[in-house]
C-alpha cells in the first residue's frame, strides 16, 4: 500500500494499492457502494500523476463544500473523468465486468481510519504503485475513446 499525503490539504493522507489479477471482481462489484475505498479500472490509469491529479480536484470541491458526489473517494472518481456526468465516470473509469486489474484508492482524514487491512477484500497480487506497472495495465484504445 502506497501513503501519500497532498502539501496543500495536510489534514488528509492518500492511500492507494494496485492489484492484478483480481479473483472476486464480481463480489466487489455487489458491494463498490458500501466500500470505504474507492475502486478504479487499472486500464483507465496512465500514470500516478493522472491518479493523484483527480485526488487534488476532488479536495478542492470538498474544501470549498461543493461535493457533487456521496464521498471523496467518490470525488475522485468523477475528477478523473472529462466531463461531469457522474454516471459515465463511473462506467467509464469503475470496475467493469471483465476487469482483472484495479487500483484501490482511499482519502481518509489523518487519524480517521485504521490503514492497516484496509484493502482486504480484494483478493489479488497486490504490485507496486509505479509508472510502469501502470502502463502495462493500460488500455490505450479505450483512453483515447474516453477522452
Amino acid at each position: 500500500m502506497f501513503c501519500e499525503s497532498i502539501p496543500q490539504f495536510g489534514t488528509h493522507e492518500v492511500y492507494v494499492s494496485l492489484f492484478r489479477d483480481v479473483k472476486n471482481m464480481e463480489e466487489l462489484r455487489s458491494k463498490v457502494g458500501t466500500m470505504p475505498y474507492a475502486v478504479i479500472d487499472a486500464s483507465c490509469i496512465c500514470c500516478r500523476e493522472q491518479l493523484f491529479s483527480a485526488v487534488y480536484k476532488a479536495l478542492i470541491e470538498w474544501k470549498y463544500n461543493r461535493l457533487r458526489t456521496k464521498t471523496l473517494n467518490s470525488e475522485c472518481i468523477l475528477s478523473l473523468s472529462p466531463t461531469s456526468n457522474i454516471g459515465e465516470a463511473f462506467k467509464r473509469f469503475g470496475i467493469k465486468e471483465g476487469t482483472k486489474n484495479i487500483v484501490c484508492l482511499a482519502v481518509v482524514e489523518k487519524g480517521e481510519t485504521q490503514t492497516p487491512g484496509l484493502f482486504n477484500a480484494v483478493d489479488g497480487e497486490e504490485i507496486e504503485f509505479t509508472d510502469e506497472n501502470l502502463s502495462s495495465m493500460l488500455d490505450l484504445e479505450m483512453i483515447k475513446k474516453v477522452c
